[in-house]
């Protein structure tokens, strides 16, 4: 599948691990699973022990599905549907530790929705 990356480079994707404040470009017909890792913050035993997403934007088309918490739990994905041609979206993941005392971060990227040449 081709996504639009920074500056307008296209590259086949299966998956994406997002810098948090990546800007990303997604065609509004793509359909892409996007990554965050968490390994870093959560250090060495702990895991992820909650994790939701948040989209905000001008508009509510930028839709999600498939959200999870990856096998060894210090990752996690959704994909990314449609949008508004020209809008562009934040995506929020938060999540809550399972050490004690619990945790809790979030990582974001931007999401631009423009038309793949």
């Amino acid at each position: 599948m081709l996504a639009l990356l920074d500056g307008g480079l296209r590259a086949a994707l299966t998956m994406r691990t997002m810098t948090p404040g990546e800007l990303v470009y997604q065609d509004p017909d793509a359909q892409l699973v996007y990554q965050f890792d968490w390994s870093t913050w959560l250090g060495a035993g702990i895991t992820i022990a909650t994790s939701t997403f948040v989209i905000t934007g001008p508009d509510d088309v930028l839709q999600y599905d498939a959200a999870q918490v990856l096998a060894g739990g210090q990752q996690t994905t959704l994909r990314l549907l449609s949008g508004t041609l020209g809008a562009t979206y934040v995506v929020t993941n938060r999540v809550v530790s399972n050490g004690t005392p619990a945790q809790t971060d979030d990582q974001s990227f931007r999401v631009q929705i423009v038309a793949a040449d």
